[in-house]
């Protein structure tokens, strides 16, 4: 069926504007501030509001305006069911409609105009995809529905393939959680930022996100161990325990291909409260952890970690000059040959190993390697005569990623392999380039780019071929702030996988936003809010870690804002963990 709007013999009644606008009436904008409060990692899958909502059916005689309101109503139902939306559609329509193709949220409608072709204005328009990943947001859009007289009752029988509902509704019904798939190696699971339903519709739309495959521009950033046309029967939930099962051909199944589907499965559904274990099927075959059980527990695949596995209780700083370790008070210095005597640095970075320290010079200019726990280790030079290196990020390939300010036209330095390169990255390289970060799973990399009145913070995926080398960067993609933000950004830190913090400054106050690194609109928690001016934040992307905001000498939790933390001691600084 076209998606164009056929015109029925008949106008549609006067009544339509009227009715559409009351029965619509009252849609909100999503909010943007909010009090200080203790800010969160990514929330887990929770239960649903404790409200419902049964939407009517149409009735008898009604007229077109009153369909075309009621259907868009329906599409409200709480608990989350189209059955109902379903009615307003003629009998053409309604076999059409493949409404999980996506999702198209507002903020507010417009009037209805045009009589048997309806056109709505909606503003403040997301497009989700049929996982619910954000694809993109436009300010307007016109919403076209086509109605027709099918058995003496208006019916609406051209209607776009989604969910469409207002962006207050989706807040409260749809929760951000990870799809999790394989990078092109196959040795590191991504996780994929997505909406999915709260409740017990939670399970079933993960695991068929997971049977989606990656499209042909994604194919370079992740990979999926689902086989192609798999597709999900039945998710339920028995004391604990989800059982997956799928369709499709368990033949093509090897040992290899079943540890990583159980790995992505236990990964992604480790989100859900209600599962402790997987149970997977796949045809007439139950697929078993090689070596083990078909009951697997949540925690396998810690091999895959995209953190690296390692714990981030671990600090690191400088103190004089020379690379220390510990908790906040209590640093010693390290072992290796940077621990030991001062070299003139401003800046560390240590290795997601622990093993590797990345120092950049007092001036900016040189980048130093050397070991951490090797007093006889070598000093190596990598990068000599930048112009003002910003401090390093590291990946779990050890990889070093640099970025070289050099006045205004940024420069990104990869160091691996005991040698260091430029990397020629579409959108930041020439750039003024302030700030730069690459997640620990080497995917994605977000920077701050300065403008002449305002900082913009975008955010790339990295593209790798099967055996890790690097081979392009995806378009950058700015990440939404809140208007009555500073326009200067002082600093981002990763607070999970795909989220980072930014830290910006208005009159006295400092705020602390944690956003998604996909675009996504909205904070993932409210806004923190600390007074002073702060210019530091010091995080790491797992939820058992501290984060800190830093002023001076003066260190805050961000974690538990009433936590006392000691002040850092005179000469103390460059604090960081690994990564």
């Amino acid at each position: 069926m076209s998606t164009t709007m056929r015109t029925s013999a008949r106008l549609l009644r006067p009544a339509l504007v009227a009715a559409v606008c009351a029965l619509l009436a009252g849609c909100v904008q999503m909010p943007t501030e909010g009090p200080v409060v203790e800010p969160q990692g990514s929330p887990d899958v929770v239960d649903v509001p404790g409200i419902s909502f049964d939407p009517r059916p149409p009735r008898p005689g009604e007229p077109a305006g009153d369909i075309v309101g009621g259907f868009l109503e329906a599409m409200k139902a709480t608990p989350i069911s189209l059955t109902v939306a379903r009615q307003f559609l003629s009998r053409e329509a309604e076999d059409a409609w493949v409404p999980e193709r996506q999702i198209i949220t507002y903020g507010e409608l417009g009037t209805p105009s045009g009589r048997t072709s309806t056109t709505i204005s909606m503003k403040d328009v997301n497009v989700y995809d049929a996982r619910g990943a954000w694809q993109r947001t436009v300010a307007t859009r016109d919403l076209d529905l086509g109605l027709v007289e099918e058995d003496g009752e208006w019916r609406i029988d051209e209607v776009p393939d989604a969910l469409i509902v207002p962006e207050s509704w989706f807040e409260d019904w749809y929760q951000r959680v990870s799809l999790y798939f394989f990078d092109p190696t196959s040795e590191v699971l991504v996780p994929e930022p997505v909406f999915v339903p709260r409740g017990e519709q939670a399970a079933p739309s993960l695991v068929r996100g997971l049977l989606t495959q990656p499209s042909v521009e994604s194919q370079d950033v992740y990979r999926t161990y689902f086989p192609a046309g798999t597709r999900g029967l039945s998710v339920p939930i028995i004391d604990g325990i989800a059982e997956v099962a799928l369709s499709g051909d368990p033949d093509v199944i090897d040992e290899e291909t079943a540890r990583r589907m159980l790995a992505q499965l236990a990964w992604t559904l480790r989100q859900e409260p209600r599962i402790s274990a997987v149970q997977l099927s796949v045809g007439d075959r139950a697929i078993a952890w090689p070596g083990g059980s078909t009951q697997v527990p949540l925690g396998v695949g810690s091999e895959y970690d995209p953190d690296g596995g390692r714990s981030t209780s671990q600090m690191y700083a400088l103190d004089q000059g020379r690379v220390v370790t510990g908790p906040i008070g209590a640093f010693e210095p390290t072992l290796g040959p940077l621990g030991a005597d001062a070299r003139g640095i401003r800046s560390v970075a240590v290795s997601i190993s622990g093993s590797q320290v990345a120092a950049v010079s007092t001036s900016g200019t040189d980048l130093l390697m050397a070991p951490t726990e090797a007093l006889d280790g070598e000093v190596v030079p990598l990068v000599v005569g930048a112009v003002d290196l910003a401090v390093p990020n590291w990946d779990r390939w050890d990889r070093a990623w640099v970025l070289d300010r050099n006045a205004g036209r940024a420069r990104v330095v990869l160091v691996e392999g005991g040698g260091a390169r430029v990397e020629e990255v579409p959108g930041l390289s020439g750039r003024a380039v302030t700030k730069l970060l690459v997640s620990r799973d080497g995917s994605r990399m977000v920077a701050v780019v300065r403008g002449r009145k305002t900082d913009r913070v975008v955010a790339a995926r990295i593209r790798h071929d099967a055996a890790g080398g690097i081979l392009g960067f995806t378009p950058f993609v700015r990440l939404p702030l809140p208007a009555e933000g500073s326009l200067r950004v002082r600093d981002i830190a990763w607070r999970s996988p795909t989220s980072i913090s930014v830290l910006d400054i208005t009159d006295d106050l400092s705020q602390v936003r944690t956003i998604s690194v996909d675009g996504a609109p909205g904070e993932i928690t409210t806004t923190t809010r600390l007074r002073g001016r702060f210019r530091t934040l010091v995080s790491a992307p797992v939820d058992d870690s501290e984060a800190f905001a830093l002023a001076g000498r003066r260190v805050i939790s961000l974690i538990s804002l009433d936590r006392s933390v000691p002040v850092l001691a005179e000469g103390i600084t460059s604090l960081t963990y690994a990564g």
